[in-house]
């Protein structure tokens, strides 16, 4: 596995120093990794759109975009995101754990506290890892034959008459002759969302939301959010 680590700091030296601290901490091991930079919250999360990071090492207090708004939009995206604030001050230490960050070190760091950290989030990402590949498909039965749809394809299901449409990111579409209510007996619903009484979507594609539709990543396909469903989406999204 190729670790991939993203370091956000408004101060060039201390992006340095945390670089040299992985380096030498990789240099004795086999273990394969890369480290970008950047010293904007902005550009952080531009980066982490285009591609997810193993650990992400964040500085609070920045200007333009602070820690707290970045790990907040990398959430809305991402919510096994393992982040780490790397801060000079003991402040927001309740704060970041309210938000659910990984861990909060305070400046200067060191390389053994460094070390645990990144074992702990090591723990954590293979775990995470064995947990998707157990839940990350389901079955549906179709023309008397087992069909493994991968939930990482889904974008969203659509009720269109009799049948339930899977509509995938790769295009590769599948209908079922089923109720959406029938439907989320065989799909995990702690990945997905019931925002109206003919969609379900994919709770990591959803980009953006507003009361009246979502708006999903890698499509202009707008989906409707239904009146008995607002309250639900909103407190979805706002967490």
């Amino acid at each position: 596995m190729r670790y991939r680590f993203l370091l956000c700091d408004d101060s060039e030296e201390h992006l340095y120093i945390l670089e040299e601290y992985i380096k030498k901490l990789f240099e004795d091991k086999n273990v394969s990794y890369t480290c970008h930079k950047t010293t904007s919250g902005t550009e952080a999360f531009e980066m982490y759109m285009k591609q997810k990071y193993d650990v992400v090492f964040m500085d609070i207090i920045m200007p333009e975009i602070g820690g707290f708004e970045v790990l907040k939009k990398i959430f809305e995206i991402d919510s096994d995101a393992v982040i780490v604030y790397v801060t000079s001050s003991t402040d927001y230490a309740v704060k970041a754990f309210e938000q659910f960050a990984f861990q909060y070190l305070i400046k200067p760091i060191t390389e053994e506290k460094l070390s645990l950290v990144l074992e702990k989030a090591f723990e954590k990402i293979e775990k995470d890892i064995l947990y998707k590949s157990e839940k990350g498909f389901f079955i549906i039965r179709k023309n008397g034959k087992e069909i493994k749809v991968m939930n990482d394809d889904v974008l969203f299901f659509e009720k269109v008459n009799n049948y339930i449409h899977i509509n995938m990111e790769n295009h590769k579409d599948e209908r079922i002759r089923m109720t959406l209510k029938e439907f989320e007996d065989i799909i995990d619903m702690e990945l997905y969302l019931r925002c109206h009484n003919g969609f379900i979507v994919n709770k990591s594609k959803i980009k953006s939301i507003s009361t009246k539709e979502i708006e999903l990543f890698n499509t202009d396909i707008k989906i409707p959010v239904g009146r008995g469903y607002k309250s639900e989406i909103v407190d979805f999204w706002k967490k």
